[in-house]
């Protein structure tokens, strides 16, 4: 199993922003996630935002309360949630540069005062016990080589009755991403080391202490976007071959990102992973 360093997650999303910016157009939506779609979904941004819709229902978030985005991205779940709900939001990530573009999304959006960012890692954060009552990870819990540092971390943080919300991609098996040739390259391509099901996941969030409460299978839902970013592969691999004549240097992610589109096509024809949805509650009195 190839394990990938904090740094290396980081330099993903660093090296591979430029395509977010022109095939995501997370400038619009700030988010670098599949969407998902419904029969009135007209556009990317929408279904990206709906992500964040259910999200807030699911957690039944209130503007009282106290949010952790745990991999925030340029900040477009957190910059959503201080704004629609009116809750106070800090988001964190590996990335120093996502981070000051989430800033400046949360001043753009003028809700600088309740949505903050920080360079910081999930598995081991320093805030104090008890400092959140919901906890939400959008496409990045996978990141985490030892999910259970990620749940642990997350229990310590929530207060009792807090919610840890996930919305992800999830290993359709058991078996490891080493023995799927296309679910190894799409998540390696996205530096993951090793995805685990929703079952696996459960798991290590009932260990340490966490009662699941709410589970939504949406990955029907997720078709149009796995179809667009099969369409953004073809169009990256022959504007790689292009840059590549120009530029001899180019970073290994942004080299290699067409391939990772390709992958997650298949490995979703195959069936071999799901996009799901899941709300887990402490058990802490």
């Amino acid at each position: 199993m190839v394990q990938f360093t904090p740094k290396d997650v980081a330099d993903y999303y660093d090296q591979t922003e430029a395509q977010y910016k022109m095939w995501w157009k997370f400038n619009d939506s700030k988010g670098l996630h599949y969407g998902i779609w419904t029969n009135e979904t007209k556009s990317l941004s929408e279904s990206i935002l709906n992500t964040n819709r259910m999200l807030i229902k699911m957690g039944e978030i209130k503007e009282t309360d106290r949010v952790l985005d745990a991999g925030c991205g340029v900040g477009g779940t957190s910059i959503f949630f201080a704004k629609t709900v009116g809750c106070r939001v800090t988001g964190i990530t590996l990335s120093d540069k996502q981070t000051k573009n989430a800033t400046a999304f949360a001043e753009l959006q003028s809700v600088a005062d309740k949505a903050d960012f920080l360079v910081m890692d999930y598995t081991q954060t320093s805030f104090p016990d008890n400092s959140f009552d919901v906890i939400v990870a959008v496409e990045s819990m996978q990141s985490a080589v030892y999910k259970s540092a990620m749940v642990k971390e997350a229990y310590r943080l929530l207060r009792p009755g807090g919610r840890l919300l996930l919305a992800d991609t999830f290993n359709a098996s058991n078996v490891s991403i080493d023995e799927q040739k296309h679910l190894k390259t799409m998540f390696n391509g996205w530096a993951i080391s090793e995805a685990v099901s929703s079952e696996q996941f459960t798991t290590l969030a009932k260990e340490a202490g966490f009662n699941k409460t709410d589970h939504i299978d949406v990955t029907k839902e997720v078709r149009p976007s796995v179809w667009r970013l099969l369409a953004v592969g073809y169009f990256g691999m022959y504007g790689t071959w292009f840059y590549q004549i120009f530029v001899r240097r180019t970073s290994k992610f942004s080299r290699e990102h067409h391939k990772t589109c390709f992958a997650q096509f298949f490995a979703y024809m195959k069936k071999q992973w799901k996009y799901e949805l899941v709300c887990y509650k402490t058990n802490k009195s």
